[in-house]
């Protein structure tokens, strides 16, 4: 494999992470500190890296500030409409798309940065 795609994948996968994290830390800060154990979860994981990997997408066809736009609002909206839809959680809308863009947020931020800090 091309070093440049592994640093891709590796790009994506930390912004997930990151993403999942931020998620997990403000549902426990906000709602209910037992929360904190959405961070336990691998499937939370595969969803927020799946969700993350459209960000190079959309850096290479916009700029780096559309990118941030564009990509917090799919990054938001996309779990968001995973969570109540296919997987039926309980949490009100305005409770999902909050926490949602605290993943989106993170995710944007450390993939911008690390895909900034030596072009992709």
């Amino acid at each position: 494999m091309q070093a440049g795609y592994l640093r891709h994948v590796a790009v994506i996968v930390a912004a997930g992470i990151a993403g999942t994290l931020a998620n997990a830390a403000a549902a426990a800060l906000l709602i209910d500190g037992t929360l904190i154990r959405l961070a336990l979860v691998p499937g939370r994981y595969a969803i927020a890296i799946l969700v993350a990997s459209v960000l190079p997408f959309i850096l290479a066809r916009t700029g780096v500030r559309p990118a941030a736009a564009i990509g917090f609002v799919i990054l938001a909206v996309a779990p968001s409409l995973l969570a109540k839809l296919v997987f039926g959680a309980g949490a009100p809308w305005p409770t999902v798309l909050g926490l949602n863009a605290v993943y989106a947020i993170a995710a944007v931020a450390v993939y911008l940065s690390l895909a900034r800090t030596r072009p992709l």
